[in-house]
């Protein structure tokens, strides 16, 4: 259901802050009266957020020449869709230089010294 945005017409409301949000129906009529303060309002246009839905996954990201791995072990991927080759397999020296990279101390870098 869409939020709609609602403001006073002659006066400034503290209440409110000026503006009000009612989640209503597309089919509904506008509110006349705020629902917090009583006032006289109109609706006024605001931001719109619109939802696309697409359906996605393998099938479609080979379509547009991508492809789709999906991790079997440590270091072993197997194709799911797609034009790539069939399987990534690491060496084990691959492996250890990855296991070697996570093991090293992080750098830190102090922005406050000179």
């Amino acid at each position: 259901m869409p939020i709609y945005e609602y403001e006073p017409i002659d006066w400034d409301c503290p209440m409110c802050e000026n503006r009000v949000a009612v989640i209503q129906g597309i089919n509904e009529e506008a509110l006349k009266m705020c629902p917090q303060c009583g006032m006289e309002v109109r609706r006024v246009i605001s931001k719109v957020s619109i939802q696309i839905k697409k359906p996605s996954g393998a099938g479609k990201a080979a379509e547009k020449g991508f492809t789709t791995w999906k991790k079997v072990g440590q270091g072993e991927y197997e194709k799911v869709d797609g034009p790539g080759v069939d399987a990534i397999i690491a060496s084990e020296q691959d492996k250890k230089a990855v296991a070697e990279e996570k093991a090293a101390p992080k750098k830190i870098v102090d922005l406050d010294k000179p």
